[in-house]
């Protein structure tokens, strides 16, 4: 439960393997905003290859694929509103690993047609269940505050990762240096 919960927050950030903090280190991170953009523009597609990866595992009423037609429209009705910003971002994160520089339009296509396969592997019946268990229950939040638990869980396991975990997963990939920076939420008061 534990990978797959660290695997679709580490796809929203564009990397399966996150390192230790990153004020713990010079990797470069996403501030809580950032990360929220990235991550509310890619829930549709992650939502999407979730059903599709998981109908075989899944029970017809299962939350995930109950709610799947009405959460895709409110994701990508989210997802369009940051569909900017989004892309500033990775451009501005991957500018370095780019051969050329990229628009963040042209980038955010080529990150969206990657989640898929990156998502799809290791699905099996026991994720599935796990999926469709925190999906459902994450379900009724707005998606920003979706991105924001993925975000606060990616943050979290990237406390117990260690250097072997990247050796035992087929070694480190470009995309290992980027981590959510560490931040503390913060509530509005009441009445404001």
């Amino acid at each position: 439960m534990k990978n797959f919960i660290a695997g679709i927050a580490a796809v929203v950030a564009l990397t399966s393997h996150q390192g230790a903090l990153a004020a713990q280190s010079n990797k470069p991170c996403l501030k809580d905003s950032e990360f929220r953009s990235v991550a509310v523009t890619l829930l549709p597609v992650l939502h999407n290859q979730a059903v599709a990866s998981c109908k075989a595992y899944l029970p017809a009423n299962a939350g995930l694929l109950v709610q799947s037609t009405e959460l895709t429209q409110r994701y990508s009705a989210s997802a369009a509103r940051e569909r900017t910003a989004a892309g500033d971002i990775l451009a501005r994160l991957l500018a370095d690993e780019l051969p050329v520089p990229m628009a963040g339009s042209a980038i955010l296509p080529f990150i969206e047609g990657m989640v898929p396969a990156m998502l799809a592997q290791g699905i099996d019946a026991e994720v599935c269940e796990t999926a469709n268990n925190i999906w459902t229950a994450l379900a009724p939040l707005p998606p920003e505050n979706i991105a924001s638990t993925l975000g606060a869980i990616l943050l979290a396991t990237s406390k117990d990762k260690n250097k072997g975990d990247a050796a035992k997963a087929g070694g480190a990939r470009a995309l290992d240096n980027f981590a959510v920076c560490p931040y503390v939420a913060t509530a509005e008061a009441s009445g404001s």
